[in-house]
């Protein structure tokens, strides 16, 4: 399974870690997901953290070896699907489409637009919450 886990979750994780428990949504993972990350997400994540919390995004990644970095940008004709769905097109369609590119299964995301605006039969999204419950 390929696992694709938002920005916003990243960002919320590593500023409050007992709102947002990424470490268990890390372990949730399990040994037969990859987690797929854009370069363009990992930018983003540690350019919204206090200078002194950046390192923590990269620290999630030591004890754990699932995640693998993308530098692919997914193609217009996808990203303008997802603008026709109603995502925003600076942000949600581009990381809709790149979900998709890479046939990810599951978008975990506590983005609203995600959760309740996007229908698509292309990947599952779900909350940190709802992933982590047994």
């Amino acid at each position: 399974m390929r696992i694709y886990i938002d920005s916003c979750v990243f960002i919320r994780g590593i500023l409050d870690p007992q709102a947002h428990d990424i470490h268990r949504v890390f372990l949730g993972i399990g040994p037969d997901c990859k987690l797929i990350i854009p370069r363009l997400i990992a930018k983003e994540v540690t350019r919204n953290l206090p200078i002194n919390f950046e390192k923590r995004f990269y620290d999630l990644f030591d004890d754990h070896d699932i995640a693998e970095i993308a530098d692919e940008p997914p193609p217009k004709t996808l990203i303008r699907k997802y603008i026709d769905l109603g995502l925003r097109e600076k942000g949600d369609a581009i990381i809709a489409a790149f979900v998709e590119m890479q046939q990810i299964n599951c978008l975990i995301s506590d983005n609203r637009h995600f959760l309740r605006e996007l229908n698509t039969p292309s990947f599952t999204i779900i909350s940190p919450a709802d992933f982590i419950q047994p």
